[in-house]
């Protein structure tokens, strides 16, 4: 399916839009569905040879450039850099046996340009293409001394992000370096210490460590699990375990054997009391109700079939640019969206100030807007019809950065009647 999408995606010069029916190329994107491609290839997968010789086109054509942005680091520094594009270009390139060498020497010889993750790429770049003389002469000796600011554009890099893609192309090139296992330790630190990671931390984290856990598949440890004092499990393979099973109090776990064992928790669900945190950080997010005729509707009653007007408003305070903000309202059981875009509904003129999201996701549940901050203020509406008579509890409106949590606002959890 990630395949297919892929697909559609690819306009005619090669590259990869970010969303679908996007008329617009994303050079970081791009580069990162050439890497996929490369590796499900390689896993097994059916990959039409034209789509990745003309994404790899693409990737070549836009190195001939010599472009450097502004790059965040160690909270307050900036400098000129070449985009992070540049050597997880070179490097996909390599992968796929298609390596531009003279590009390569010319970040060789202008080392300045380049981030730290920028030159551990290159050098595992380097290393791919059969240098290995180059690849340990460029390789940092070190992942320290530079910590990016995370970005909700552009190569969406952060932090985690960063050491993440640098330690994956270490373990490729180099699996037995000594500075695996203190990026490991400092990266499992990181992720431990989030509690909400972006899209490119999470893949490229778990690809890494996901590259040392099959590296460590060679162990023969076993381990028993007791909870409450009685032994619930003890095998020497994957096993599942649900929360009847566990208990609710203590649970051990005693292993015996060589190597490393791995055990993670997860828990998930909806709150009884539909308590959450309320609070706007650097973004506002705000619902308001309208009857069809633009007048506001006070209270939380309906009748049923009335067709109702959800205005979500989205500020920002922060005075840059935020890009990829997803703003979700969450329907309670009684309102059935009626029309996402009321443009197309008559007698909607009262509707000044309406603007368009980047994407659109709409399902049985809730509302998402994709949409980028450049002004201060952007204003959306949906329609929604009153269906089904009883009490119900609607969720929050929500704002987040996609690519950095700090950006967030949660706001206007209510009960609402229809009758």
């Amino acid at each position: 399916e990630a395949i297919r999408k892929i697909k559609l995606r690819q306009l005619f010069n090669g590259a990869i839009t970010l969303w679908d029916g996007e008329g617009t190329e994303n050079w970081w994107v791009s580069a990162y569905a050439a890497h996929f491609l490369l590796e499900a290839r390689k896993a097994g997968y059916n990959v039409d040879k034209g789509l990745i010789e003309t994404l790899l086109s693409y990737l070549n054509n836009r190195l001939r450039n010599r472009e450097t942005i502004n790059y965040y680091y160690n909270q307050t520094q900036q400098k000129k850099i070449a985009p992070k594009e540049v050597a997880y270009s070179l490097y996909v390139l390599a992968l796929a046996g298609r390596p531009n060498i003279s590009v390569m020497n010319y970040y060789k010889s202008n080392t300045a340009l380049l981030a730290l993750d920028s030159r551990y790429l290159l050098s595992v770049s380097f290393a791919i293409s059969g240098d290995g003389s180059k690849f340990r002469e460029l390789l940092p000796a070190s992942f320290a001394g530079e910590e990016s600011v995370a970005q909700t554009g552009g190569s969406f890099y952060s932090d985690i992000r960063d050491e993440a893609v640098a330690m994956n192309a270490l373990i490729d090139a180099d699996p037995g370096n000594a500075q695996i296992v203190v990026m490991t330790r400092h990266l499992v630190q990181k992720l431990k210490a989030r509690r909400w990671y972006n899209t490119q931390e999470s893949a490229f984290s778990f690809v890494a460590i996901g590259k040392l856990a099959r590296i460590s598949n060679k162990s023969n440890m076993t381990a028993s699990i007791t909870a409450n004092g009685k032994s619930v499990a003890m095998n020497g393979s994957s096993i599942r375990l649900t929360a009847k099973q566990l208990g609710s109090t203590n649970v051990d776990i005693n292993t015996k054997g060589e190597g490393a064992l791995y055990y993670w928790w997860e828990s998930k669900g909806i709150s009884t009391s539909g308590a959450y945190k309320e609070e706007d950080n650097f973004l506002k997010a705000r619902r308001r109700f309208f009857d069809r005729y633009g007048r506001a509707i006070s209270g939380n009653s309906f009748s049923q079939n009335d067709l109702v007007i959800v205005q979500l408003t989205l500020e920002k305070s922060y005075s840059g640019t935020l890009e990829n903000i997803v703003l979700t309202d969450l329907l309670p059981a009684g309102f059935e969206i009626e029309n996402p875009r009321t443009k197309e509904l008559p007698g909607m003129e009262w509707i000044k100030d309406g603007a368009t999201p980047v994407a659109l996701d709409v399902r049985d549940d809730r509302i998402n807007f994709f949409v980028d901050m450049y002004s201060n203020k952007q204003v959306f509406y949906y329609a929604v019809r009153a269906v089904s008579p009883g009490i119900f509890r609607m969720g929050p409106v929500s704002a987040d950065a996609m690519y950095n949590g700090e950006y967030h606002s949660y706001h206007g959890a209510l009960t609402i009647k229809i009758q």
